[in-house]
């Protein structure tokens, strides 16, 4: 019953495509009421060709039969056909669901979780959900139809074998029911450790080249070991709940058959029954008796589509970001456009070039507060950023720059205080108002599988080839490209395995920078470049977003020291700012770090 009412719930995720359906199970009844009347020729059969030596009844009793069975093959081919294209989609209907769902929950939680979790939601439980939804139901319902049907031709057949049959019910019900707890219990840890070991297993491909580096294949082994003799335990205490729940029911099956043969015989006996009708009986006793055994063996897959419904149904309900609908976010998106605007000519009429225009910053913070699991990561966090200029963020490694960065794009939840671009408050912004205007480039950058123009034209879909094959020239990458057999439609492997570290991230740069954005983050782009390639390449992404809004964070601080204010962090504040000359007399922190990048500098 519950996954009965969880499935009314989801349905409203998926296209329920009811005239599909109607057709399926329209088909899988007529294939049901077809096998019913097998037990009647068969009767008729006996009785008339084999005990009575009425020739003339064999072809026609045979005839029907195979006409009858060739008809059922047809609608059984059919309804499976269009069972399994209802599976195939609504799969994709839920997973399509779920993505769009993973696409609105915080990027924290997705850190958190890893993986594994998500793979599994998005693979077995869907899957699950799906076969319950065009395989089970139906079958439960097919099977429960055929049992009522079939327990009303035996109490027109003989009203003693009906009773019989009811009574043989509640035992075929019963008994297996006595499993169903237990094998609840075993089906939900079964997938916890098929969804731990996914997690493991990818991590274990992922971290291929540290598990050689240091010699951890046996500590791997070991591990995986472990993993999977829980795996077998909890697998074969799962098969033995299935096991003992089926065959439980078959011995009840099995013993009233034997009973029903005894009261058979006698009634044939005395004259009260023909074989044929006793055979009759017997099949239309197990047609009764078999579709409760066929749901005993299907309770295991049902527990594990209530179990997957109900985890589908959970993580819908995981509270998503705090940006409002699209629909809502337009009024605050225009203000944005209008705020820039705003910006971008007051500073032009101003006499501080691109300083920051205090009447009016494009990007500020005001005492920003942003906590993670109850640890408190930015305190009290003010900035104030004029649109067209370059700021600069530095400090130690944890400091905060980070997670300043996710702040801004909408990623983490603010405690407190305000975020500002434009005149618009970023709670007041949709995901897609603040992807339109932001462009983020991390130290380490996600590469897709597909060609290398692809990569680059996630940042604008509708990019020429032109557009893509200039912004790869500007960050260098012209000779590069040249070079490749396909050009801009090289296929790059997995996370672009073939390309150096330093191309990768030029590559990152690229797609950032063709799409034009009024705000460009950088999180320690340049890491994987060495320092003349990095000054070219910033140099150009700063000539690319001139009149733009550039946010860098970087360790080496000889490339943004021409920056226009630059913020130094430490423990989740600012400790100070102002541009290189002001920071480098005053600010000793700021000292240590250029002590610092001078000391390694020399080594």
């Amino acid at each position: 019953m519950s996954s009965v009412k969880m499935y009314i719930r989801l349905i409203r995720y998926i296209n329920p495509r009811w005239r599909l359906t109607s057709a399926a199970f329209l088909l899988t009844m007529l294939c049901l009421l077809l096998n019913l009347t097998q037990p009647y020729l068969i009767s008729r059969f006996i009785d008339q060709v084999l005990i009575g030596r009425q020739a003339e009844w064999v072809f026609p009793l045979l005839g029907s039969s195979f006409g009858i069975s060739i008809l059922s093959a047809v609608l059984t081919v059919a309804g499976f056909s269009i069972f399994r294209y209802l599976e195939a989609r609504n799969t994709l209907d839920l997973r399509s669901t779920v993505l769009r769902h993973i696409r609105r929950i915080p990027l924290t939680e997705i850190e958190k979780n890893g993986v594994g979790k998500y793979m599994a939601l998005m693979g077995m439980d869907t899957s699950a959900t799906s076969r319950f939804i065009n395989v089970l139901a139906v079958e439960l319902v097919g099977q429960w139809l055929q049992m009522l049907v079939s327990l009303a031709i035996i109490f027109v057949m003989e009203w003693r074998l009906g009773i019989v049959a009811l009574i043989s019910i509640p035992f075929v019900i019963g008994v297996p029911r006595l499993y169903r707890r237990p094998m609840k219990d075993a089906v939900n840890k079964l997938r916890h450790h098929n969804e731990e070991i996914g997690s493991y297993l990818f991590e274990s491909v992922q971290g291929s080249r540290e598990i050689r580096t240091y010699g951890l294949e046996s500590w791997e082994e070991r591990r995986n070991e472990k993993m999977y003799k829980d795996l077998v335990k909890v697998s074969i205490r799962e098969g033995l709940f299935r096991q003992l729940s089926g065959n439980s029911g078959a011995l009840v099956i099995a013993l009233t058959v034997v009973l029903l043969y005894g009261f058979g015989s006698g009634q044939v006996m005395n004259g009260l029954f023909t074989v044929g009708m006793m055979v009759a009986a017997v099949q239309y006793i197990q047609a009764v008796l078999n579709p409760i055994q066929h749901m005993n063996y299907l309770i295991s897959d049902l527990l594990g589509s209530e179990a997957a419904m109900s985890r589908i149904e959970e993580f819908l309900q995981t509270p998503t970001e705090s940006q409002v609908s699209v629909d809502e976010s337009v009024p605050c998106e225009d203000s944005m456009r209008d705020a820039a605007a705003q910006t971008a000519t007051s500073l032009e009429v101003g006499n501080d070039g691109l300083k920051t225009d205090e009447r009016q910053p494009f990007v500020s913070c005001r005492d920003l507060y942003v906590s993670y699991e109850e640890s408190s990561i930015l305190k009290g966090v003010t900035i104030e950023v004029a649109k067209g200029q370059i700021a600069a963020f530095v400090g130690r490694s944890g400091s905060g720059k980070s997670t300043l960065f996710k702040t801004l794009q909408g990623f983490m939840e603010i405690e407190s205080g305000d975020v500002r671009i434009g005149r618009s408050s970023l709670s007041g912004l949709s995901r897609q108002a603040i992807s339109r205007q932001i462009s983020f480039v991390s130290q380490e950058s996600f590469l897709f599988k597909g060609t290398l123009f692809d990569n680059v034209a996630f940042g604008k879909l509708d990019a020429t080839e032109e557009e893509v094959y200039g912004a790869l020239c500007e960050v260098d990458l012209k000779s590069f490209v040249d070079r490749l057999p396909d050009g801009i439609y090289t296929r790059l492997d997995n996370q672009g395995f073939q390309l150096s570290g330093g191309q990768r991230q030029r590559v990152a740069i690229a797609r950032a920078i063709i799409k034009k954005p009024d705000i460009l983050i950088l999180d320690e782009p340049t890491s994987a470049l060495d320092r003349n390639t990095e000054e070219q390449v910033l140099a150009t992404v700063f000539r690319i977003m001139k009149g733009k809004t550039v946010l860098i964070a970087t360790h080496r601080l000889e490339s943004i020291m021409s920056a226009g204010i630059i913020y130094v962090m430490e423990q989740g504040t600012i400790v100070d700012s102002g541009t290189h000359e002001e920071l480098e007399t005053r600010c000793e922190i700021y000292k240590e770090l250029l002590k610092r990048q001078e000391l390694l500098r020399s080594l």
